[in-house]
């Protein structure tokens, strides 16, 4: 049985309880922060396939700000197959430049869930091996254990990490939308990163 989205996000919210972490926008960002809305998140909630590009940016950001070694182990990304289709060029930008701390979660469920379950094209092709030709480290999870593992040794591992994870198909039921301002979600963040920097 295929994992549920809501379950993988439970697993990454509590390996990365101080780390940023940058979460796509639709269901996963309304599930993550129903289940564990913490100041170190970023909800990207009205941008789609953009979640890699904030991370590299990000994760070049802190290093050259004088934050190296930066006080987290990754600067992590949730990313879906749909998000990650739409921006393929970002895994080339990252493969090229090799940010030490940043750490790439696709959740695969093979589908666009927020707009009606049409299919990706991950219903034949590898994102994990995309990654891989793009000179990422890639780890590729199962189940709940081997997600947890690949989290654990992706976060200890230096240079740009890929976890990828199939998942479940659909979105879990009784999820509240997140209507917050995105400037607002943003400024939020920033303000977090400051005070975590200082």
């Amino acid at each position: 049985m295929t994992t549920p989205r809501i379950d993988a996000l439970q697993i990454i919210a509590s390996e990365f309880t101080a780390e940023p972490v940058v979460f796509t926008c639709g269901s996963t960002s309304r599930e993550m922060a129903d289940l564990a809305r913490r100041p170190n998140h970023l909800y990207v909630v009205d941008s789609m396939g953009l979640v890699s590009s904030i991370l590299l940016g990000l994760s070049l950001g802190l290093e050259s700000a004088g934050h190296r070694p930066t006080p987290y182990r990754k600067i992590v990304g949730v990313e879906g197959d749909g998000g990650m289709l739409m921006n393929l060029n970002a895994l080339t930008s990252i493969g090229y430049l090799q940010p030490d701390n940043l750490l790439l979660i696709v959740l695969d469920n093979q589908e666009y869930a927020s707009t009606g379950g049409q299919a990706t094209f991950t219903t034949r092709l590898d994102l994990a091996d995309i990654a891989a030709a793009c000179n990422l480290k890639v780890w590729r999870a199962a189940d709940l254990e081997s997600l947890q593992q690949s989290l654990t040794e992706a976060a200890a591992t230096p240079g740009p990490a890929f976890v990828h994870m199939r998942i479940a198909p659909g979105n879990a039921a009784g999820i509240p939308l997140l209507l917050d301002d995105p400037v607002t979600l943003g400024h939020d963040f920033t303000q977090w990163l400051q005070s975590v920097g200082q």
